[in-house]
């Protein structure tokens, strides 16, 4: 996966986040995609994949904390 780009939904899939959440993440400034097609379509890099899992990673922390 090294220079590979990936759309949306497959980057949703790899990270089991919503499409929803991604875009949101889009349209408030955490996670831009490195590209668009000529359509329009977002296109993300390796580094989303690393982002969005640290994200998540860092959500748990927060609520386990929240909790306990």
């Amino acid at each position: 996966m090294q220079n590979e780009l990936l759309k949306v939904g497959e980057l949703a899939t790899r990270t089991g986040l919503t499409v929803r959440t991604l875009h949101h993440y889009d349209e408030v400034g955490l996670l831009r995609p490195g590209q668009r097609t000529a359509a329009g379509h977002r296109l993300y890099g390796p580094e989303a994949v690393s982002y969005t899992h640290l994200r998540a990673h860092e959500t748990v922390l927060v609520i386990s904390y929240a909790v306990f």
